[in-house]
């Protein structure tokens, strides 16, 4: 006698397993991003409020806005977000670096120069 899975629900099992694998896979990866972003804004004592409004603007404007325009100067990034935050301009420019290396790291090369920001 057979006591095991019939073939059919063998299958479905299967298959939820691996959906389940897929749906619990990205946001490891996300949650490694998210966490490096926050300490980054925690160690410069950056009071950014929401974490998921932090996490908006850095990905949503920083990120979005240097993919749409990739020659965008740096300044202009900083000021974006000071404009929108209303936070200082040298906490702007660490938000904005710390955006990049969590977010989107192919344009750490910017954050690594100088903003021409006037720090205030």
């Amino acid at each position: 006698m057979f006591f095991g899975p019939t073939p059919v629900a063998a299958a479905f099992l299967g298959a939820g397993a691996v959906i389940g694998g897929i749906g619990l896979a990205a946001p490891a990866l996300a949650d490694a991003a998210d966490d490096s972003f926050l300490q980054a804004l925690d160690g410069n004592g950056i009071q950014y409020g929401s974490v998921d409004n932090a996490m908006f603007v850095a990905r949503a404007y920083v990120c979005d806005q240097l993919a749409a325009n990739p020659g965008e100067p740096m300044n202009d990034v900083v000021a974006g977000v000071a404009g929108y935050t209303n936070w200082s301009n040298a906490d702007s420019a660490s938000f904005t670096a710390s955006a990049i290396t969590a977010y989107c790291p192919q344009y750490q090369y910017m954050a690594s120069g100088p903003t021409n920001v006037p720090i205030s």
